[in-house]
Order: C-alpha cells, then structure tokens, then sequence
C-alpha cells in the first residue's frame, strides 16, 4: 500500500459531509452511498487513500447505526442473527465478550458488573473495556492522588481492541500504547458516586464519541 496522507484523508472526509445533502439523503444508507460516490469520483485521492477513506466512512455509519437503531440489516454468517454493523456482527462481538466474563475478576462484584455492562452497552468495539492492565501493562508513574482513587500514566503492552476478526470469530488488538490508569482505592468502601462517575463516561463514550474524534482531527 501506498503511503497515506492523513490530512488529505480527513480534508476528504470532511468535504464529503460537507457536500451531503441531508433532506435528498434523508437515510443513513443514502448518506453513506453517497459520501462514498463523493469519494470515488475525487480525482485528487490516490486508490489506497480512496479505499482508506471508504473503510473510516464504514466504521462511522456502523456506529450511527447500531447507535440509531436504523439502516439496512444483514445476516450475519457466523452467528446468523441480524445485525446493522458491515464491517462487524455487534451480535458475535458482544457474545465473545460475555464468553469471557468467567475468566476474570476484579475482585469486587460491583466493579465486574460495570465493566461488564459497559461492554455489552458500548456501540463499539473500540471502547470496549477489558481487564489486562494488572497483568500485561507497565506502570509508570502517578499523576495525582484524590478522593477514593489514583491516576497513573501506564503502557499497555497488549494493547485495546481494535478489530473484529471474522473469520476467526475474536477481537484482534491494537498495538501497545499509552493509557491512563485510575486506581480504586479501599474497594469495599467506596462510594456510589465513583459508580456513576463509570456509568456516565459510559454514557458519553457512546453517544458523542464520534464528535469527539472528529473535533479531535481539527
């Protein structure tokens, strides 16, 4: 593959949304047809960079999708349950999440219950939670200490989720990276609101996180 040059993709992208007209493509189907047309037809983009930009289209509309409850539904082939994502079955990816729950512990019911609630409420792969930080990152120091926890900076050996792999049925994994780490401190002891504090990151994560990523590219 040739080399990409990400502002070109992501000036592709916005002027792909930019040219959508919302009351013609009044669907999510429509919208991603024609963004990709839009992308197809731009001279100016390599076919590397054109097959790139289609790819993060893809994985945006899955998103709105599965978020909206809305657009075309398939079969899936693994699982054979319908599913709105296209470069994913939601259905496979949640299932093989669940299927892992009796393999860790974090030591506290409530804890396990959130992270395992934001795994099957999260619109995307991408945020799943998981536990691997004890085992398979290295700490490597404290930021700031207060209330019931400690935030450090961590390296993730392991890396998050970052793919579905459908042939293989599992989640393929990003490459390590940094991390920020909040540790709970007396477990048994704490409070509600550090579990509300989860569950409206949760919140967050999934409904704006495309926004975000987006504001992020500016």
């Amino acid at each position: 593959m040739t080399s990409i040059q990400e502002n070109i993709v992501y000036d592709a992208i916005h002027r792909a949304y930019a040219l959508t007209d919302y009351n013609t493509q009044d669907t999510l189907d429509k919208q991603f047809e024609f963004m990709q047309q839009t992308i197809l037809d731009d001279k100016s983009l390599t076919k590397d960079e054109k097959s790139y930009i289609i790819k993060l289209l893809n994985e945006d509309f899955d998103y709105y999708k599965i978020l909206l409850n809305e657009g075309t539904k398939r079969i899936c082939e693994n699982c054979h349950d319908e599913c709105l994502a296209t470069l994913y079955c939601e259905h496979c990816v949640r299932n093989y999440l669940k299927s892992k729950f009796s393999n860790w512990t974090s030591g506290n019911n409530d804890i396990d219950n959130l992270i395992q609630q934001c795994q099957m409420e999260a619109l995307k792969y991408l945020i799943f939670f998981n536990l691997s930080y004890g085992i398979h990152s290295t700490i490597l120091f404290g930021l700031t200490k207060g209330g019931c926890s400690e935030i450090y900076t961590a390296y993730w050996i392991d890396g998050r989720y970052d793919e579905w792999d459908s042939k293989e049925n599992h989640l393929k994994r990003y490459k390590e990276h940094d991390v920020i780490l909040k540790k709970l401190e007396n477990v048994e002891s704490a409070n509600k609101s550090w579990f509300e504090e989860g569950k409206f990151h949760l919140s967050i994560s999934n409904k704006y996180m495309i926004v975000i990523l987006l504001n992020a590219l500016v």
